[in-house]
């Protein structure tokens, strides 16, 4: 036998069609009984608080003159009518009726206030949230029952039931906009859904409280905290209480203190364990109609029909809708009626007064306050995109920091919203908004951990840990990752939130290291192939990079050719910062210390340039592992005199170098792109390239730049003696570079091509649905 602090109550009433109700006598009759035993119950409860399910569309019934008009004269019949076993329900309906003066909303508000009741909201059609095809549906139905449960019983719900506690992921959505705190899932759900933990409650990760509930029967143990059960398994309330255990509160009281763990629930129902179809096979057959008037509807909301008219067809859709599961199944004759004279143009205004007289709720009241909310929401709902990057500024390790900055501020330009999700700089803010993007910074659970794929792990999970409240905040509606760091974030939020997700890999490890040797470097490689799997477009820089892409990874995603770009126009050529420079002119260079960017090269030719007499200068910037071995390089060939590795350099410092030197040299033995090479042609300074990668892309050798052979000595030689012997072929090829970069590479051109990405990504979601 049941114990009172666990049970839940759904009277059938909830699932009334409230189309000719004040016409049904006998369904007002049922009405009226039902609520009579259950208020005679909960009068009678002085124990915990009882959860009830009420459809608010009941409180427009009840407040509503016609019904207590009805009301009154069924009550009054049956009094002088009733033989002498029912004289004593009618007499105690009559009680009720006198002392809530005509008013059932009255009882319920009471009847809370006393403690005796929870009331729980449910949707105004009794049809499963989880079959509707269009979204605008789906809220139509949350925010019509949280409307009217705000203005009956003046106070917004924390929970809400759901038809069927039928759920599936994504709904969750729905329900936190409204700020609703917990809904009920199925036992089956709970039983196997993926989670941390087994507490007893569950949460999803917008934050959604979910809480087993059974299928119940007075008599039956189902060994859960929470079971539903109808108004008539309460008849014998002496019995009930005889069997209660007298606990100080109720078990969904108990529950909501526990603690909740995150997981993953799929679809499920009541009856679902035991094989019992969520809809019956004559309702099935109906399921087409349903989803032709969602359609039908959802255009006519945005044609700017006059609003009394669209106010009736919703209400002849929700009619239609209680209709559902009744004997007669479902009828679309009167909403198909208004909608042919809406479509036709040919309105008549007696059918709708008298369609209106007929079917009365929601009020007009109630739908204007609908359709404002939601003409609202369209102002305030963006396509935002979540940017996750490890590195932006002022946190600046090499390249992509500088990249996400402009993408993200020219995406703003483009009218994006753009909310970035980064690792926090120990000088920088949280959160802070500039130049109109929004920075999320974190630190990971051990900001200082020595283990860099520890670290990399942490952060992640800090991502992850933060995420949840941005995107269910920020209406997110995509997320971009860029490169492997992020990876285990990109993926479970996508996952997580159904978002698509859009990488760019702006370098492969396989490329930085001209191949795979250590488990540090295979663990990495594999997690770029679960990024590049999970991807649903992906971005790479150059057509080098998406050849290189292709042949080291398997991958079914379209792949976009984005080049990185320049702020032409940001750099400051006329700064007045003037730095200490070498008397004699002098090449430039810069990019982080590491093997990859070949910069022994130039201290080879440095070291022959200088035995063979030639006056130049080399000038190196940028930090990384390997800066003191360069440094030493230098000292022990005896080039300390022309060759300076000058370490971190500001923009200021940079620019500045840039604008006096002879021509800047990029020696990298493997370089996807290479932004500084277009920062450098924005000085109009002719570029001496290596032949690989996305250099060869910008370069085109004797027009835009030089080119020459990765480390080659010999070719990089070549190249800066026709330089050195000829200062004007510098400055010629340094004029077409600029135009080529202004052309090809700016940043208003390259947001556009994300853009493009960003849209082609969203349509193909809502046609296709979101890889797994």
């Amino acid at each position: 036998m049941k114990d009172l602090s666990e049970i839940m109550v759904y009277p059938k009433c909830n699932d009334l069609d409230f189309s000719h109700c004040y016409e049904k006598e006998d369904k007002l009759t049922e009405l009226l009984i039902e609520n009579s035993e259950l208020i005679d119950f909960l009068e009678r409860n002085d124990g915990v608080s009882i959860p009830v399910v009420l459809n608010p569309l009941l409180f427009s019934l009840f407040m509503s003159e016609e019904f207590r008009e009805r009301a009154q004269t069924i009550i009054q019949h049956h009094l002088l009518q009733a033989g002498s076993q029912d004289r004593h329900r009618w007499q105690l309906i009559y009680s009720q009726w006198s002392t809530y003066d005509m008013n059932l909303v009255q009882a319920y508000k009471q009847l809370e206030m006393e403690g005796k009741v929870i009331l729980i909201p449910t949707t105004v059609s009794p049809f499963p949230i989880t079959h509707y095809r269009t979204p605008s549906a789906i809220e139509y139905q949350v925010r019509v029952s949280t409307l009217l449960y705000k203005e009956y019983v003046q106070k917004a719900p924390e929970s809400f039931w759901l038809p069927q506690a039928a759920y599936l992921p994504g709904i969750d959505l729905y329900l936190t906009q409204q700020g609703i705190d917990f809904t009920f899932i199925s036992s089956f759900s709970y039983e196997h859904s993926e989670k941390e933990y087994d507490s007893g409650v569950i949460r999803t990760p917008r934050g959604l409280k979910l809480l087993p509930v059974s299928e119940g029967r007075m008599e039956a143990e189902t060994g859960l905290p929470l079971s539903m059960v109808f108004v008539k398994d309460l008849a014998d309330y002496e019995a009930l209480k005889k069997l209660d255990s007298g606990g100080p509160r109720h078990a969904l009281t108990d529950m909501m203190d526990k603690p909740t763990a995150l997981s993953r629930v799929g679809f499920g129902y009541l009856g679902m364990e035991g094989q019992s179809p969520i809809l019956s096979d004559s309702a099935i057959k109906h399921i087409r109609m349903v989803h032709r008037m969602e359609e039908q509807l959802e255009t006519v909301l945005t044609s700017g029909v006059e609003a009394e008219w669209i106010h009736q067809l919703m209400r002849e859709w929700v009619s239609s809708m209680a209709g559902f599961h009744g004997e007669d199944g479902l009828s679309t004759i009167h909403f198909d009626q208004l909608l042919d004279q809406i479509m036709d143009g040919q309105k008549d205004g007696h059918l709708l007064l008298h369609r209106k007289g007929l079917l009365p709720f929601p009020s007009d009241r109630v739908l204007e306050k609908l359709s404002a909310e939601m003409k609202g929401d369209v102002v305030e709902k963006h396509d935002s995109v979540l940017i996750l990057s490890w590195e932006y500024p002022p946190n600046i390790v090499g390249g992509l920091s500088r990249h996400v900055y402009d993408l993200a501020n020219n995406l703003v330009k483009k009218g994006k919203h753009v909310h970035v999700l980064t690792a926090k700089a120990n000088d920088a803010l949280p959160l802070e908004k500039m130049e109109g993007v929004t920075i999320h910074r974190v630190h990971p659970l051990h900001p200082y951990e020595e283990d860099f794929f520890k670290w990399v792990f942490d952060l992640n999970q800090a991502f992850i840990h933060y995420a949840h409240d941005l995107i269910r905040d920020e209406r997110i509606t995509h997320i971009h990752a860029h490169d492997w760091i992020v990876s285990t974030s990109a993926m479970k939020l996508k996952e997580y939130y159904a978002l698509p997700l859009i990488t760019t890999i702006h370098a492969t490890e396989h490329g930085r290291n001209q191949g795979i040797y250590t488990d540090l470097q295979h663990k990495i490689h594999g997690e770029e192939q679960l990024l590049i799997g999970a991807t649903d477009h992906l971005i790479v820089c150059s057509e080098h990079m998406k050849e290189e892409i292709k042949s080291l990874f398997t991958i079914d995603a379209p792949i976009a050719v984005i080049p990185n770009g320049v702020e032409l126009e940001k750099l400051d050529q006329s700064s007045p910062y003037d730095s200490v420079k070498p008397s004699a002119p002098y090449f430039f260079s810069i990019g982080r210390m590491v093997h990859e960017k070949g910069f022994d090269t130039i201290i080879r030719v440095a070291s022959r340039l200088k035995e063979e007499g030639y006056n130049i200068s080399f000038v190196v910037a940028g930090k990384g592992p390997m800066l003191e071995h360069y440094r030493q390089m230098v000292i022990g060939e005896d080039l300390s005199d022309i060759v300076s590795f000058v370490g971190y350099i500001s923009d200021r410092e940079r620019n500045d170098y840039l604008k006096k030197c002879l021509a800047v040299i990029f020696p990298s033995l493997y370089e996807p792109f290479g932004i500084v090479a277009l920062e450098a042609m924005a000085f109009r300074k002719g570029v001496v390239a290596s032949n690989t990668g996305g250099l060869k892309s910008i370069v085109k050798h004797e027009q835009t730049g030089l080119l020459f052979e990765p480390n080659q000595e010999q070719s990089l030689y070549n190249q800066l003696v026709s330089l050195i012997e000829d200062p004007q072929k510098s400055e010629q090829l340094g004029k077409l570079g600029f135009k080529m970069a202004q052309s090809m590479f700016s940043w208003d051109r390259i947001a556009d091509q994300t853009i493009h990405v960003y849209d082609d990504v969203l349509l193909q979601s809502k046609v296709e649905g979101i890889k797994r």
